[in-house]
């Protein structure tokens, strides 16, 4: 296989993230922060939206092989950097043309911090017309908190509604976000190496996020024992609930994944993108699912819960409701 440039029309990122595209028109995206287990960074987080994106309108790009550089395949999302990173100004959001109305949550701050510690009942957020909740003008900034989970959902989304199949060519860890990329791809071949992990409700967050997608490609048994009690499944479990599609041994990973890209490229383009959008009907989630979940899990984030949760992942050590 004969890697070459990236086109002109697309970015060259070499770093948290490389493309390859060869002659067969196969595009490689490597997640591509092995010192961070390929954590979800902003950064990451964007430029992989903009590069599933440029290929969606691609016709010379017939397939999209995701891996991860190093052992393992993601982390999840990057919580130090969601924590303690600088906000991200609205003209980087603006400049990506993401949908700026999913991110006017200023409006709903006050009752998210107000009923998040005193157990009041949830706002109906799905129930809600959503430009009538967030009403609010725009902030000039806003906490990564609230961004990269949101950037996570618009990624796992685009993967479903790129035209071209989706191969995830995973070893090592999934983790939470991680666990949720495998679940948007089309064909997952993952070696032995393999074990994915829900985190959420070891966090003290909400299992909102990823759950509009988790349940309606996992058997809901499965998703429930995953998700309660947050214990890493190895790859085996994983094939047998069909988060993983072949699974072979370290040794014949490479091959496996050269030969399922093969078989998929024996198939005709627009037939494959056809089938995509009739997956989609099952697979796909509607916006205001997806949002509410957004908004439920920032809610999860703004508890005492979560930022125990979290400030004891970063400091390694146990939360206080495990005492």
């Amino acid at each position: 296989m004969t890697a070459l440039p990236i086109s002109s029309n697309s970015p060259n990122f070499p770093a948290p993230l490389t493309r390859t595209d060869d002659e067969r028109g196969v595009a490689t995206l490597t997640l591509n922060r092995p010192e961070r287990c390929n954590a979800l960074s902003f950064e990451l987080l964007r430029r992989l939206l903009v590069e599933l994106r440029q290929i969606a309108a691609d016709n010379s790009t017939r397939l999209v092989v995701l891996r991860g550089a190093g052992r393992h395949f993601c982390a999840g999302l990057d919580l130090d950097e969601a924590t303690n990173g600088a906000p991200i100004p609205l003209e980087t959001l603006r400049a990506d043309a993401l949908d700026l109305d999913d991110f006017r949550v200023r409006a709903v701050e006050a009752d998210v911090s107000a009923n998040a510690d005193r157990g009041a009942e949830p706002l109906d957020l799905a129930a809600q017309p959503f430009a009538t909740l967030l009403a609010a003008d725009f902030p000039s900034t806003f906490p990564r908190f609230q961004v990269a989970p949101r950037l996570v959902l618009e990624l796992l989304r685009q993967i479903r509604l790129t035209p071209q199949p989706v191969v995830a060519a995973v070893r090592g860890a999934a983790c939470g976000g991680g666990a949720g990329l495998v679940s948007a791809c089309d064909f997952v071949v993952a070696d032995s190496t393999f074990r994915a992990v829900f985190t959420e409700t070891k966090r003290g967050l909400s299992p909102s996020l990823l759950f509009p997608f988790l349940r309606r490609k996992l058997p809901l048994a499965a998703l429930q024992e995953f998700v309660l009690t947050a214990a890493p499944f190895a790859a085996p479990r994983a094939a047998d609930v069909g988060l993983v599609q072949t699974l072979v041994e370290p040794d014949a990973f490479d091959a496996t994944v050269a030969d399922a890209v093969a078989r998929l490229l024996d198939n005709e383009p627009r037939s494959l993108a056809t089938a995509k959008r009739l997956f989609n009907a099952a697979l796909l989630p509607p916006d205001a699912e997806i949002r509410a979940g957004w908004l439920e899990h920032c809610r999860a984030w703004e508890s005492s819960a979560g930022r125990e949760g979290i400030a004891a992942f970063l400091e390694k050590r146990s939360p206080r409701w495990t005492r």
